[in-house]
């Protein structure tokens, strides 16, 4: 919209201080794309070559380049999360490994899949066989270095177990790979397979984060299953790799112990805890402010900022609604269609204003309001009626010529009837006849102009003829018309007469013919004359009226709504109103744009529940007339948060659906029984809405921010997919020792995978909860809560809920496959030495 180029809207621009203007610049490409990107660049390199004066401020914003810095910030804090999230590592597997070169074997692995990954992403995207955007590299580099790390782990967990069994290093390795490899390819699969359902979603970036972290846990799931046994082997063979401690399985062993035992209380106490956690979904919040996950101190931000400082709210943020229709409305009869529906849109609770055809600067135009134009044709009328007053000796002067005439006819008659001896006195008459005559022609010239203000109000009124005043002064402008014609054709016989007669004596016999046209036309032009006089006496008092009427219209509805709309053809051709219709209108004139200004919050619910209401209002409004719209769209901030929520609803539940059947289908294979993928899909599926819940704790009631639309969905996949590799990993080494008895296997799985799983889960937490020092919101609040989930997961889920539906579910768990039972006996421990065992193998 080029306002500064109509100045019928150029005030809109401007703040009411006239300290801030706004220009609108068009980017190519769509929102979020690199062709976007460079558009928005390309005009902040140009205001920078500009070098504004000092005190002089120039932001270049709106939602393209609110997107554009969102995922800059993201962009250029990747490589230093990534960094301080592989410091970050190391040091914690330090801590449980107290060997550096223990925790570098998995951590070299991650890096070269982290580092093979980008390239093959970067490969896919230039080939646009998949779309990659910053958020989709950050977080899938998140993920290999959970994923990755975590498989490492896994291989070394069972590695280290076997030497601790006193089996040869080449042995051991052989052992663990052969152990451990299903469960990696089963655990990569399950977790690709649920980001890979994110590919089918609308939504963009739940496509481009899915199919990134998909290629990025294959990725890592390849260089765990061959470069990770090579490094092994290489420190193994230099003797680097010792195996750990045997005091870390027995505390998990312990902990098993009393699972066993007290499978009731303990399921109780740890589904208690995570019910509370999820108490704080009662009152989630979803936020869909981008501006809100925007760095403050971006570019876009400080443009909003200022805008709203000296504008009235969303300055920058209309809807803009395009109606099309069958037919050209570049006519009055389009406009005050127009004028209808921008009426309707005002009513709606929430519109502070509406720019369209019929209002440019947001207000309907004085002088197209029917109050103002009443108000303008009172005034024409007074000054007709004025002049009419003032005018009247012109009516008499017309009759006076008018006599006068008929005298010089007569004595022309007189003169005719004595021949010859006439002659004189017909001569005389002549000469008095052009004196006559002149006074007449400059009468009627005065009548005319006097009547030319009511001639004009007449043209003006449609359907004059059907009005009663209206209808009487049309018929005076006729009579008078009608007085006009025949007083000139009555000066032109006059003057043929008086120039016969004083020719010569020859015309004398041709006068009496012209002299009875002169008299037919002089009494015509009387008889009008006094009938003009007439009309001009009875309406004179109805004018008055009507002026007065209308001036009282026009002042008692100045300034309010109902003033009514109304633009005559002629105004359609000013050329203020063309460069209107050309902004608002389209080329064909079958369609036109409104702009729909609101002062809610147009990123969230008040902007998304307006377009509902508009596109109401301007069904409703349409009903009757000529204009039926054939197409209605709106676009903008608003119409896109509201298609961006009916989207999000049915992508959630796309991939939720996927996602549960895909890893049900996977656990239940995998553990030959689908009650086992039922509780393993189940139990990860309350720790996601805990974790959920403990994030909406944490970031809306302390920190007082609405959760990112985007979070639930990514974090679910991340979670489900993710939390049941830990599960499934237990559940796998229980069904492993099944031979032990149902209670022993759980003790034995505890020892064997307790420390193992421990460290792979709080490894993946760390990793996700370095996402939440980005300074994008959206990204903060993706890595807490999948942080959040992996550790409920990990030390309360899989170490407590999980194990202990396992045991009260005793063999009905693995139906329809029997569970052989033993007669192993469960240690006889007391509660407190398990209660301690807890708290120490949670905390290792």
């Amino acid at each position: 919209m080029d306002w500064w180029g109509t100045p019928a809207a150029s005030e809109s621009a401007v703040s009411n201080d006239h300290n801030v203007a706004i220009a609108v610049a068009r980017p190519s490409g769509m929102i979020g794309t690199s062709q976007a990107r460079q558009s928005i660049t390309a005009m902040r390199d140009i205001v920078a070559r500009l070098h504004p004066p000092d005190g002089l401020h120039v932001y270049v914003t709106g939602p393209g380049a609110t997107i554009m810095d969102e995922f800059g910030a993201i962009d250029r804090q990747t490589v230093t999360i990534s960094t301080a999230t592989a410091v970050a590592l190391l040091v914690l597997l330090l801590i449980v490994y107290r060997s550096l070169i223990t925790a570098m074997v998995p951590l070299a692995s991650v890096g070269l899949a982290l580092a093979v990954a980008r390239p093959i992403l970067a490969i896919l995207g230039d080939h646009n066989l998949i779309e990659v955007s910053p958020l989709s590299i950050a977080l899938g580099a998140g993920v290999i270095l959970g994923a990755g790390t975590d498989f490492g782990i896994f291989l070394l967990g069972r590695y280290h177990e076997r030497r601790r069994q006193h089996v040869a290093p080449a042995k051991a390795l052989e052992d663990a790979h052969r152990g451990v490899a299903p469960v990696i390819v089963g655990s990569a699969l399950t977790v690709a397979t649920a980001f890979g359902c994110l590919a089918f979603a609308r939504i963009s970036i739940f496509r481009t984060n899915g199919i990134a972290c998909a290629v990025g846990v294959v990725t890592a799931m390849l260089a765990a299953l061959t470069l990770t046994p090579a490094l092994i082997a290489v420190a193994e063979r230099r003797g680097l790799l010792k195996p750990q401690r045997p005091a870390i399985a027995r505390r998990w062993r312990r902990i098993g112990v009393a699972v066993a035992r007290w499978p009731g209380p303990i399921l109780v106490t740890s589904g208690a805890l995570i019910l509370a956690l999820a108490i704080p979904l009662c009152g989630l919040h979803i936020g869909w402010d981008e501006t809100a996950s925007t760095p403050a101190d971006a570019e876009s931000n400080r443009g909003y900022q200022a805008v709203d400082r000296h504008f009235a709210p969303n300055q920058l943020l209309p809807d803009v609604v395009t109606i099309g229709t069958d037919h050209d409305i570049r006519n009055p009869a389009g406009l005050v269609a127009v004028e209808r529906i921008t009426s309707a849109i005002m009513a709606i609770p929430g519109v502070r204003m509406v720019q369209s055809a019929s209002r440019p600067d947001g207000t309907v135009p004085q002088e197209a309001t029917l109050t103002a134009q009443a108000g303008t044709l009172g005034d024409r009328l007074d000054d007709a009626l004025q002049q009419l007053n003032s005018r009247q000796a012109t009516f008499n002067d017309l009759d006076a010529s008018l006599g006068q005439m008929a005298t010089a006819l007569d004595g022309f008659r007189s003169g005719l009837h004595r021949g010859a001896a006439g002659l004189g006195e017909v001569t005389s008459a002549a000469a008095r006849m052009h004196d006559a005559m002149t006074r007449l022609a400059g009468t009627i010239d005065d009548v005319s102009q006097n009547l030319d203000p009511l001639r004009s109000f007449t043209t003006q009124i449609p359907n004059c003829s059907t009005n009663p005043l209206c209808a009487d002064v049309q018929g005076m402008v006729q009579w008078a018309d009608t007085v006009v014609e025949s007083s000139t054709q009555l000066t032109n016989s006059a003057g043929q007469l008086a120039t016969g007669s004083a020719t010569s004596e020859a015309g004398l016999a041709e006068l009496p013919n012209v002299l009875n046209g002169v008299a037919v036309e002089l009494q015509r032009a009387r008889t009008a004359t006094a009938s003009l006089k007439q009309l001009v006496d009875g309406v004179s008092s109805p004018i008055r009226q009507l002026s007065g009427y209308l001036h009282d219209l026009a002042d008692a509805f100045q300034g309010s709504p109902g003033t009514g709309y109304y633009v005559s053809s002629k105004a359609m051709t000013d050329p203020l109103m063309r460069e209107v219709l050309d902004e608002f209108i389209s080329p064909n004139g079958r369609a036109t744009v409104l702009l729909v200004f609101g002062d809610g919050h147009e990123w969230g619910s008040d902007g998304a529940q307006r377009v509902r209401e508009i596109k109401s209002a301007i069904r409703e409004s349409t009903k009757e007339g000529t204009f039926k719209p054939t197409a209605v769209e709106l676009a903008g901030v608003g119409p896109a948060t509201h298609d961006l929520q009916v989207l999000e609803r049915g992508d959630f539940t796309l991939l939720a659906a996927a996602v549960l059947i895909v890893v049900f289908a996977i656990v239940a294979l995998l553990l030959k029984s689908p009650v086992a993928g039922f509780v393993v899909v189940g139990t990860v599926v309350i720790s996601y809405a805990a974790a959920l819940g403990a994030s909406a704790l944490i970031w809306q009631q302390l920190l007082g921010h609405e959760l990112h639309w985007a979070v639930p969905p990514i974090a679910f996949g991340a979670l489900v997919a993710v939390g049941s590799d830990y599960n499934l990993l237990l559940a796998l080494r229980i069904r492993e020792e099944r031979c032990a008895g149902p209670r022993i296997s759980i003790v034995r799985a505890f020892a064997a995978t307790g420390g193992v799983v421990t460290t792979a889960g709080l490894v993946f937490g760390m990793t996700m909860f370095a996402l939440a020092s980005s300074s994008v919101l959206s990204v903060a609040q993706i890595g807490t809560t999948i942080g959040v989930g992996l550790v409920l997961d990990t030390l309360v889920v899989r170490s407590f809920v999980l194990p202990s539906l396992i045991a009260l579910l005793g063999r009905w768990f693995w139906w329809p496959r029997p569970f052989v039972p033993g007669s192993v006996e469960i240690p006889d421990i007391s509660m407190a030495s398990a209660i301690s065992g807890l708290v120490k193998g949670a905390t290792r």
